[in-house]
This record gives structure tokens, sequence and C-alpha cells, in this order.
């Protein structure tokens, strides 16, 4: 039987939310099977406020608002501006192939949304980016899509309504419009053809906004020192021991997190090839000899104080759970102490057992009909925060940096 789930669709945010929980199950590397997601969030979040791996490129926290501005200013209900909404963003779509097609390879179209499925995309821009416009200070208003374009409509008709002062300059005009009143204007032809360029004038504001609502992040420094090469890794930037102090400190927890949980990803694939009486289970045991040597390696458990960890990881957020948190110390404790980690009667038990804790009669591990729906590799992506996306966003704030070792 094929597993379903649903959620009740109330709020912007946590639709956000769903949506990258779909996004994930879509990557088969990003799969969170032994439920360390909360410790790998609570870390993206507090480097990189806003984010989300939903995101394409940076150009889209402009194209919403000078969209809903222009629907908001031409519509007369709220009903009617959602409409109008979805088709304005359908023309989007087609203006950046337009505008992209004559661009530098694939590079210059990468990223559209809805660039295959164009006016049968389920979820616009405008969904996908709204939570940035809020915690950047794009947006002021506290509303989702339909609730924003409710009151700028409600409010410009009031400003409509009201009679005119002798004295213009006397009274202060309504803000109807819900978006920072620096936000620049968007340029002509927007929906016949547009790319993803930054102007300076609009670049200089997106990073001012980032840099000025999320004081004190990485993301915030980056703004202000955008990375002049691209890597796997921020811990790997040049240059990152120069950021704000409390991030450093949390890019190193990182460091450290995913070098030990890639090992209980690749100890669950082992088990699970070792059930399937799967070839790969020669490769999962070499790939564990080689992770064995990566996590004693100085500077990854020699000196990590886990109560530090776990203060850290509590500021930013104090709903990480017991179970979790007892988890990944005892990986840690135990993995950390063995000989040979695919041999370990212990460790395979933690791992089997958190699969167990978190999925119940789901588990793979011990299940046949379960077994069958397993790939071959599923979870083994290496926790990076969403630095694959912030580094696009970034680069999309200074594009005439001599950027060196580009991926595609």
């Amino acid at each position: 039987m094929t597993s379903r789930f649903g959620w009740l669709d109330t709020d912007e945010d946590q639709r956000r939310q769903m949506m990258e929980v779909v996004e994930l199950f879509r990557d088969e590397g990003s799969v969170d099977e032994l439920g360390i997601g909360t410790v790998r969030d609570t870390i993206a979040n507090a480097l990189f406020p806003g984010t989300s791996v939903l995101y394409t490129r940076l150009r889209y926290v402009l194209f919403v608002p000078w969209l809903v501005e222009q629907v908001a200013a031409s519509a007369r209900t709220s009903a009617r501006a959602v409409q109008d909404l979805r088709r304005a963003e359908t023309r989007l779509i087609e203006a950046l192939i337009a505008g992209t097609a004559d661009g530098d390879g694939d590079e210059a179209a990468s990223g559209i949304i809805g660039r295959r499925a164009r006016a049968r995309l389920k979820n616009m821009p405008s969904t996908i980016y709204w939570g940035a416009l809020g915690v950047w200070g794009i947006r002021t208003w506290d509303d989702g899509v339909e609730g924003h374009l409710r009151r700028s409509i409600g409010l410009r008709a009031v400003a409509r309504a009201r009679p005119p002062a002798d004295d213009p300059e006397s009274r202060d005009d309504l803000a109807v419009s819900g978006f920072a009143p620096d936000l620049p204007r968007p340029p002509e032809g927007l929906l016949r053809a547009a790319d993803f360029r930054l102007t300076p004038e609009e670049a200089e504001f997106v990073a001012h906004r980032i840099q000025v609502s999320t004081s004190g992040s990485l993301l915030a420094w980056l703004a202000a020192n955008p990375p002049r090469i691209d890597v796997d890794a921020v811990w790997e930037l040049p240059g990152i021991a120069q950021a704000p102090a409390p991030m450093v400190e949390v890019v190193d927890h990182g460091r450290r997190l995913s070098v030990l949980m890639a090992g209980a990803a690749l100890l669950y694939n082992l088990v699970l090839a070792e059930q399937t009486s799967s070839e790969l289970a020669d490769v999962y045991r070499a790939d564990l000899v080689a992770w064995q040597h990566e996590l004693h390696a100085p500077g990854v458990l020699d000196d990590w104080d886990a109560r530090d960890f776990w203060a850290v990881l509590a500021r930013h957020n104090p709903r990480i759970t017991t179970r979790t948190r007892q988890f990944v110390d005892a990986w840690r404790d135990t993995a950390g102490n063995a000989d040979d980690v695919a041999a370990s009667t212990a460790c395979r038990d933690l791992v089997r057992l958190r699969e167990r804790q978190i999925k119940g009669a789901r588990a793979r591990i011990g299940n046949r009909a379960a077994l069958d729906r397993w790939s071959g590799a599923s979870g083994l992506g290496r926790l990076d925060y969403r630095w694959g996306t912030v580094q696009r966003l970034v680069a999309d704030l200074a594009p005439d940096l001599e950027v060196s070792g580009a991926r595609s």
C-alpha cells in the first residue's frame, strides 16, 4: 500500500514547511531516516534565517512584492486579486523563460520555478518566498498572501475615499502596500522578459534588508562579504573565522555533527543492504572504514564539548526532544569508541532502535515489505544546513565577483 500524508493548510509558514518536507522526500540522499531533522534545521535557521531548501534565485524576493503590489492596486476584491496574482506569476514564468533564452547556457535560466509545469504549477513563488519576505523585513505585515492582499485592497479603498486635504503635507498617506517603503521599483516590461540579474540598487536593497533583519547571523555576514569561491560546505569558506564568533561556533558544531551523523546513515544502509543480500553491502563496509578514519581525525571528536553543543542549540531551539539528544549522544559515544563500526552490535542496535522509535511499523530494518521499497541508498547526503541553496542566493548578490571553482 502506498503511504500518504496530509496536513491542514492553516498558514503560509506551515504550508512552506510541509512543502520542504515533500521536497526532501524527492531526494533520497536528504531523507531524514534517523530523525535528526530538528537538529539540522536548528543549525540551518541559526546560520541562515529565513532561508528554505525551496529557494532557487534571490530576485524572487523582489518579483513577489512587485506582483503583489500590482494586483492589489488593480483588483477590487481579495478573491479577484488571488486569481490575478496567479495569472501574473504564470506570466512571470514565461517572461523568465523568454528573458533568459539568450543567456549563458543553462546557468542563466537555472532556478526558474515552474519552468516545466508552467501554468500547471501548484506552488507559486509567492507561497514559497513569503516567509523570507517577512524574516528579511521586505514584508512589513504579518499576514499570509491572501490576508496581505485583503488588507492592501481595503486600505487602498479607504485612501481613495478620504477627502483631499487642504494642505497635502499636513497628513500622512496611508501605507497601503505592506512592503518596505524603499522597495525598488519594478523594471519596465517585467512580465514580457525578465532574468535573475539584480541591478545595483536591487542588490543593495536586499543585502541591507538581510543585514538589518538578521543581524548577527552568518547570512547577514555573507550578505556583506559575498564569497569569491564555490565550496561544498560553509566551513570550507576561506575567511569563515572572521564571521561573528557565535556563528563561527555554530559552524564548527555543524561541521562535527555532519561528519558524525554520516556514519549512522552509512551503517543504516549497510544493514538494509545485508538484509536484501545486496552487493552494495561491501561498498558500505568500505565506506564505513573510510568514515571512521575521518571521525578520528583531529578536530572532530577529540575536543568536542557535547554540553556546549546542546547549550548552543538550545539558545536557538529549546524544543529539540530528549530522545533526539540521547540518540546523537549515544551514537557519538558508541561509534567513537568502536573498533569496527560496521561489525559493532551496539552501533547496529542504536540505529535499529532509533528507526523503530521514529517510524514505528514503517521501519525498514527487519521489515520485508518496507525493505522492498528501499532504493539501495537513502539518507546519505551530508548535512550542509542549506548551504547549497544559500550559496546560490548569495552569489546573486554579487554576480560580478570572479568566483572560482563554480559547479554546474
